[in-house]
Formats: structure tokens, C-alpha cells, sequence
């Protein structure tokens, strides 16, 4: 008979007998049996007690994941938000400085002053200042002003560019000239411009928070020639006659290193039988009598005039020699 008969074949008796004598069990069977009821106590503790914990634990580490996940992402974001947050409040301040140059209806009075202010400061006549009807535009109102000066001619550009340096907005459109004796009259019209807030305090906050310096226009009258005035003439450009060399141990002055060019003359002054060139360069009067140095080229003044001065210059003839060349420069009658 096999095993598996005679296992069959046992009775509930027989096997109360054999579980009444497991002490007497061979050491092999006492090692099955206990083996035996290790793995049962396993598979039921499983079953029944760790079951659902492992299930949880299981979920919990998906969720650890995705929560990684999450906080990778959202340290992605955090660094972009940091950079966007940045970036708007950069655009903020910048777009505060730019409405701030929009000027509301109460600081109309300040503009008119600030022009006004500007033209007696370059020494002009300001004639009128007279302020023309709003223009409103959509998103912003258009103020015109227009104004009438007296000057001369680089004290009145200095002035326009001087317009660009005010904490407002000012445009100029429309100018026209015309010579008054020894002076010009400057008719223009000056636009300003104001944002139509449409009751935004929002916009209006961020206008008055702004505190914005405006960047003052730089105007060389020196290097600019007055259109209404002839051309500076140039007597020396003919062949000249020969000359004495320049003393190399001479010590140069200061107006030797300004172009001839950049020079006009304003005026005379007397003192006795003395007379006396007065020349304007560099945004500076400069007096100067006979004899005396200026330009580049050792220019030299030969004869001054009420209404002009001669000026040798020297040049070498790339043949070893210098020639003496004179010029001439006539009187500014708008300065």
C-alpha cells in the first residue's frame, strides 16, 4: 500500500492517537511538523494582520512618489516665479517711471513754470506761453502749448533741447523763425501729454509713487554753426606764402587745442587804444588781443575789427617749408 492510501485511510482516532504521542515523534517528524505549523502561522498572520498594512504601504510609496514629483516640479516653478516676480516688478518700475512723465491735470501750473524757468536761463525773451485746448487721444490726453521766444539762435536751440530734459513729456512740432534785427523770434508749438487714468487709482498710485530724475540733453553750441549766419570764411585754403617755422620750444595755450572752426566771435572790447576779440568756445567767452594763439595750427591774430578778426595759420608744404595762410572770422550778430 503507498503512502498516500495509508494517509488516506487514517480515522479521526488514529490521528488524535498520533498527535497524543508527537513527543514521542522522531526528530525528523517533530522538525516537519513544526515547519508545518510555522508556514500556517505565517500564511494566516499574513492573511490576516499584514495584509491590508502591506496594501497601505504599498499605496503610501506611490504617493511618496508622486509627491516627489510634485515637489520637483513645484521647485521648477518656485525658481521661475522668483525670476517672473523679478521681471514684473522690473516692468513695474519702469512703467511707473514712463507714466510718470505723463503729467496729471495739477501739475499743468509746475510745466509752465519749468519752461519758462528754461528760457531765462539761456538768456531768452519768452514773449507768450499760451495753453491751447486738450486733444484727447484714447488711451492718453494731448496738451498743446504754444509759445513765442526772443534770441539768438543757439540760446534758442539750447532751449529746445533743454525741453527734452524736463520730468515731463514735451514735444515740439511747428517751428518758425523769423529775424528781428540783431535777434530771432521762435514761434513753436510744445506738446505734453497726460494719461487718461479714466478714475484707475491703480495707475494713479503707481504714477505718484514713481520719483523718475530726467536726463538733461547735452547742446554744444561750439561745434554748430548758425544757419543764419554766413559761413565762416576761409581766406588760407589758397596757396600761402612762405613763412618762418613754428618755435617747437614754444609753450602752447589752452585754445590751440580747439578746432578754429569751433570758435565765433560775440564781440569787441576796448580798453584805452587796446582792443579786444571776444570769442565764444567750449560753452566759455574767451578775450583775446593781437598776437595771441589759438586753433591747432599756431593760428595767430593778425588784425581784430569791429566786425571781424584775421588769423595767420601755419602749414608745412610736405616739402620741408611752411606757408602762412590767412582766415577770417566775421562777427556773430545773434550772439
Amino acid at each position: 500500500m503507498s503512502r498516500l492510501s495509508a494517509l488516506k485511510g487514517l480515522t479521526q482516532t488514529d490521528l488524535f492517537t498520533l498527535y497524543r504521542n508527537a513527543a514521542q515523534w522522531p526528530l525528523s517528524g517533530k522538525a516537519l511538523a513544526g515547519c508545518a505549523v510555522a508556514c500556517l502561522v505565517a500564511v494566516l498572520g499574513n492573511a490576516l494582520f499584514l495584509g491590508d498594512a502591506r496594501e497601505r504601504l504599498q499605496q503610501e510609496q506611490a504617493r511618496e512618489v508622486a509627491l516627489l514629483e510634485q515637489i520637483s516640479a513645484k521647485g521648477v516653478q518656485a525658481a521661475v516665479l522668483e525670476s517672473a516676480r523679478r521681471g514684473l516688478e522690473a516692468s513695474r518700475l519702469a512703467f511707473s517711471r514712463l507714466l510718470r512723465q505723463f503729467p496729471v491735470e495739477s501739475e499743468v501750473p509746475g510745466l509752465l513754470d519749468d519752461i519758462a524757468r528754461l528760457g531765462s536761463t539761456h538768456g531768452l525773451t519768452v514773449d507768450s506761453i499760451q495753453l491751447l485746448d486738450e486733444q484727447p487721444k484714447g488711451s492718453y490726453v494731448e496738451l498743446p502749448l504754444h509759445l513765442a521766444l526772443t534770441g539768438s539762435y543757439h540760446d534758442l536751440a539750447a532751449f529746445i533741447h533743454g525741453l527734452s530734459g524736463l520730468s515731463q513729456i514735451v514735444t515740439v512740432h511747428d517751428l518758425k523763425f523769423t529775424a528781428i534785427d540783431l535777434q530771432l523770434n521762435l514761434e513753436l508749438q510744445a506738446r505734453t501729454y497726460r494719461y487718461n487714468l479714466q478714475g484707475d487709482e491703480g495707475l494713479r498710485a503707481l504714477a505718484s509713487d514713481s520719483n523718475q530724475s530726467a536726463v538733461r540733453a547735452a547742446y554744444d553750441a561750439a561745434s554748430l554753426r548758425d544757419p543764419f549766419q554766413p559761413p565762416l570764411h576761409r581766406l588760407g585754403r589758397t596757396p600761402g606764402r612762405l613763412a618762418d617755422a613754428p618755435d617747437p620750444a614754444r609753450v602752447r595755450g589752452p585754445l590751440e587745442g580747439i578746432a578754429l572752426e569751433q570758435f565765433q566771435m560775440v564781440g569787441t572790447l576796448s580798453r584805452g587804444t587796446e582792443v579786444f576779440a571776444l570769442l565764444r568756445a567750449a560753452s566759455a567767452i574767451h578775450r583775446l588781443a593781437v598776437g595771441d594763439y589759438l586753433g591747432p595750427d599756431n593760428g595767430r591774430i593778425l588784425v581784430i575789427e569791429a566786425g571781424h578778426i584775421e588769423v595767420a595759420e601755419l602749414f608745412p608744404d610736405g616739402e620741408g617749408a611752411w606757408l602762412e595762410r590767412t582766415r577770417t572770422l566775421v562777427l556773430n550778430v545773434n550772439s
